[in-house]
């Protein structure tokens, strides 16, 4: 084999493994929810966790990112918050219970926020009995029956799997064409 193959086929497999390496370590599970008040505001948000853990309950601090945007009836955006990002929760006053085994939310709910500013908004109370849209200022703004819907989203490959896997079947074709040429050299 040439010094040029060889290096190749050295380099592949180092990425190869690198990228297998890298992608083992992520395993969250994204899941998105909504919340729509009789009056028609609306809550949107996601919250992710390490799926891999086997957990049943989920509370705050098993989360590993949370976000909700919050919505006027004509659908304009009031304000958007992030309380956990990166695995840090970074507003105190958040309450968080989700059932992995029944999919879905359960008993005291704090989620937004409330520095007592004007521009802040968080939905509070008991799922399943009546969760309302707050604002420091305004007081309640709207309110339902404390329904929650949750839907899971579709995993995406981490782009190092991706990367991998193109850099394998590249590799395996260049091979394969070096192979038929050298063939064909023979006959």
């Amino acid at each position: 084999m040439k010094l040029t193959q060889r290096l190749w086929i050295a380099t592949a497999t180092v990425a190869i493994n690198l990228s297998i390496l890298k992608s083992a370590s992520v395993h969250a599970v994204t899941l998105n929810f909504e919340w729509t008040g009789n009056a028609g505001y609306s809550a949107r948000g996601y919250f992710t966790y390490d799926e891999t853990q086997g957990y049943s309950i989920v509370d705050e601090s098993k989360l590993q990112s949370l976000t909700i945007d919050f919505f006027d009836p004509s659908n304009k955006l009031l304000n958007s918050f992030a309380p956990i990002t990166n695995g840090s929760i970074v507003y105190d006053f958040l309450d968080f219970n989700y059932d992995t085994t029944i999919k879905s939310f359960f008993g005291f709910f704090d989620v937004g926020k409330d520095d007592g500013q004007s521009t802040d908004y968080y939905l509070f109370e008991t799922v399943g009995l009546n969760l309302s849209l707050r604002n420091p200022i305004q007081g309640t703004i709207d309110q339902n029956n404390g329904l929650i819907n949750v839907t899971e989203t579709t995993s995406v490959p981490e782009p190092l799997t991706i990367g991998g896997t193109v850099v394998a079947v590249g590799i395996g074709c260049l091979m394969k064409r070096k192979q038929i040429t050298a063939k064909k050299a023979k006959l």
